[in-house]
């Protein structure tokens, strides 16, 4: 696993510039621009419907920008900009670039039929062409990370959500990703299994891997963000330090969110100490 560290690079590890995003009429990103630097860990913030979800789907190419630069680890995923006008990646190089992001959804998304460890070895024998004694080791390393080592022989349908979650975060892992973004990964689970996931969250992020979550564990993004970002009308309203965005917004449409939010959150608290 590639969890880097938490020193800069010479150039950022996530970079967009002026992300734009339609669908027909509905402008769901209006020119995002967004630096995430190596062993950050960016907490995507604001109320549904914002354009949180796409902006992250847009970073792993499962959605298709009309404008806009995106840079992983220096490198243009989709397209480069020549003269004014953007020229297309091909699906190759596309993959190339891709290949160094892992992706977490709400919804775990394992194969029924495979077993734990079959879920986490398969991509790496297809994508990566590892052979299956590479890919069985790491996956090993993988699920010991996420503490599911004693489930590697157990089928999706025998895991609670909370567990099925963190064998797609080793899924996910063992890709050997320099950036993991999460889409809301605990928003499915019941309450009392959130905190098992965040506790993996949390200790990547210690580690140094670079993530972007979309969330709404405030209480987690207060502990763990490097970085805050309040999205709201498919631009960032504000963003900043944890103890800046939260404590002192500057954007009353920030102050209001916050407000809104605050008394779910001190009624729903999760423990990811």
């Amino acid at each position: 696993m590639d969890t880097g560290s938490k020193t800069k690079a010479t150039h950022p590890m996530v970079e967009l510039v002026g992300l734009c995003k339609s669908y027909g009429p509905h402008d769901v990103l209006k020119g995002i621009d967004l630096t995430v630097n190596k062993g950050e860990v960016v907490c995507i913030i604001g109320p549904s419907g914002s354009g949180k979800s796409t902006l992250l789907r847009c970073i792993n190419h499962l959605e298709h920008p009309e404008k806009g630069i995106v840079r992983i680890d220096g490198q243009t995923v989709y397209r480069d900009e020549v003269h004014g006008k953007y020229r297309d990646h091909s699906q190759k190089q596309i993959a190339a670039v891709r290949a160094h992001v892992g992706m977490v959804f709400q919804h775990f998304n394992l194969f029924p039929h495979q077993t734990v460890i079959q879920n986490v070895m398969e991509a790496q024998i297809h994508v990566l062409r590892r052979s299956k004694q590479e890919a069985q080791e790491v996956a090993k390393k993988m699920l010991a990370t996420v503490g599911m080592s004693e489930k590697a022989d157990f089928y999706p349908a025998e895991l609670s959500g909370g567990q099925q979650q963190r064998v797609a975060i080793a899924r996910a892992l063992a890709m050997d990703p320099k950036v993991m973004l999460f889409d809301e990964a605990t928003s499915a689970l019941d309450p009392e299994l959130v905190g098992e996931v965040l506790q993996v969250m949390r200790k990547l992020a210690e580690e140094g891997m670079t993530m972007i979550l979309v969330t709404h564990e405030m209480q987690f993004a207060r502990q763990v963000g490097t970085h805050i970002v309040f999205v709201d009308g498919g631009v960032i309203v504000e963003e900043g330090p944890p103890a800046e965005l939260f404590g002192r917004p500057k954007r009353d449409r920030t102050r209001a969110f916050l407000q809104n939010i605050s008394h779910e959150a001190q009624s729903h608290p999760v423990e990811v100490a």
